[in-house]
């Protein structure tokens, strides 16, 4: 690849990325808007979508620019390996917060305390075992990577059983929990590369 064409590349990227990151919250949204939801919820639908999409398409761009970089100067900069080494985390942070908040759907349900207990510990199990995960994968990334890895494939069978939330599935859950997965490659293979650690 010609070094000189990258930045632009880079810059191709950006835009194309920006553009699905728009198209994906709209197209999830269509749903909202068929169904006649009202505006505030629309709104806080939109909001909580764009947290995993971001998550999803900036990182895309992180990994293409970490390589592109490593390619073209056979390392990568300071500056780039401090969102190599802390994207994962804190995107892995982020993502096992938004699996476990769907957990908190069992409280609605009316059951008694310990039934909605048991609900709950078992709707919360995945995102327990990711939190472990993250707080593990701190200091070895080969954890993350693997952890991440897993329940990407975990979630996306939710997706093939129900073709319907296949689309959903992908860009919410499995996708974003890949790539993070794929940073925490990153950061393992990487990581004499990226001396930079806080």
């Amino acid at each position: 690849m010609n070094t000189r064409n990258s930045p632009v590349l880079l810059k191709i990227l950006a835009v194309l990325l920006v553009l699905l990151f728009v198209l994906s919250v709209a197209g999830l949204n269509y749903g909202n808007h068929l169904a006649g939801t009202p505006p505030g919820e629309v709104v806080l639908d939109t909001i909580l979508l764009a947290v995993p999409l971001v998550l999803l398409y900036f990182s895309i761009f992180l990994l293409a620019a970490a390589g592109q970089q490593r390619r073209s100067q056979g390392q990568i900069s300071r500056r780039l390996s401090k969102f190599i080494y802390f994207m994962p985390r804190i995107a892995g942070i982020v993502v096992t917060l938004f699996v476990g908040m769907f957990a908190l759907d069992v409280f609605s349900e009316g059951n008694s305390p310990w039934e909605m207990l048991g609900a709950f510990l078992m709707h919360a199990s995945p995102a327990i075992v990711m939190a472990i995960g993250v707080a593990l994968a701190w200091r070895r990334p080969q954890i993350g990577f693997v952890v991440f890895l897993v329940a990407a494939i975990f979630f996306l069978g939710f997706g093939i059983r129900r073709p319907e939330n296949l689309i959903g599935i992908v860009l919410g859950i499995s996708g974003p929990m890949a790539v993070i997965a794929m940073l925490f490659w990153a950061d393992w293979k990487w990581q004499k590369e990226l001396a930079t650690r806080s």
